[in-house]
């Protein structure tokens, strides 16, 4: 794994499809918000959030992403992507995102996401969950040690 990684409790390896590319022969925008969305959901997994917002009705929403393309991504290739949570305030998260490739370790895009806690019973911004929070602090604390 990449020693740039050390900070992300959750890394995934997502390969580039020859069908990622744009006319430029590189990934498309597009595909790296969907590798995003694939680190992000390896996330939940690992905090089982649809557990728990099975169980309470309450979760929380993506509210806005954005990224920084450092370089391009081209075919063959194969992308680490960590994940963090970076700052969770009372109503929402900072969720960070770093895309390297290749055995240079070469940082390829840079995102973060806001995610708003949203109770579902009621279709309204809530508090974030405790039980959440529990278990992101205790994901987080994995990689401090």
């Amino acid at each position: 794994m990449h020693e740039i990684l050390n900070d992300y409790p959750v890394i995934i390896e997502q390969p580039v499809a020859w069908g990622d590319l744009d006319l430029h022969g590189h990934v498309n925008n597009v595909w790296i918000f969907r590798y995003i969305e694939n680190a992000r959901i390896a996330y939940y997994e690992r905090i089982e959030k649809y557990e728990y917002e099975r169980q309470s009705g309450t979760s929380f929403v993506l509210a806005s992403t954005e990224c920084k393309f450092r370089r391009p991504l081209t075919y063959p290739a194969t992308v680490s992507i960590g994940a963090r949570v970076s700052e969770i305030q009372a109503d929402r998260m900072l969720m960070d995102y770093l895309l390297v490739s290749g055995p240079d370790q070469l940082i390829a895009a840079e995102a973060r996401a806001t995610l708003v806690s949203f109770d579902y019973r009621t279709n309204q911004k809530s508090q974030f969950p405790d039980e959440l929070k529990s278990r992101i602090e205790n994901l987080q604390k994995a990689v401090e040690l």
